[in-house]
């Protein structure tokens, strides 16, 4: 088994095994996060955007969006969801993440 070359914002750790179809992937979050340079943010079926995906904090862009607000309020909400993102796993330590209440992956579209 090798490792590709990953780009720079990937956060899996991508391999291939010689002569094999395909590659296997590893995400380690946990042993080596990358939530510093974490670009990704996501918006939900039910309009609830998570910054992160550890975090049970989420900001309803669906509710906003029924009671009226025009494109530069939606902006200013996921600014300033952004904007409380905290440096790493939501500002939860390690040891306690398991304990926190938060959507399963398969609720989440992950």
């Amino acid at each position: 088994m090798y490792r590709l070359d990953d780009a720079p914002e990937e956060v899996a750790k991508n391999f291939r095994l010689p002569d094999h179809r395909g590659s296997v992937s590893f995400i380690s979050s946990m042993s080596s996060h990358f939530c510093g340079g974490c670009n990704r943010l996501r918006l939900m079926a039910d309009g609830a955007l998570k910054v992160c995906l550890f975090g049970a904090n989420e900001v309803s862009l669906r509710d906003a969006v029924r009671s009226g607000a025009d494109d530069a309020a939606l902006a200013d909400l996921v600014a300033a969801a952004v904007a409380r993102k905290k440096a790493a796993h939501a500002g939860i330590a390690v040891a306690d993440l398991v304990a926190q209440p938060n959507r399963p992956m398969v609720r989440i579209g992950g």
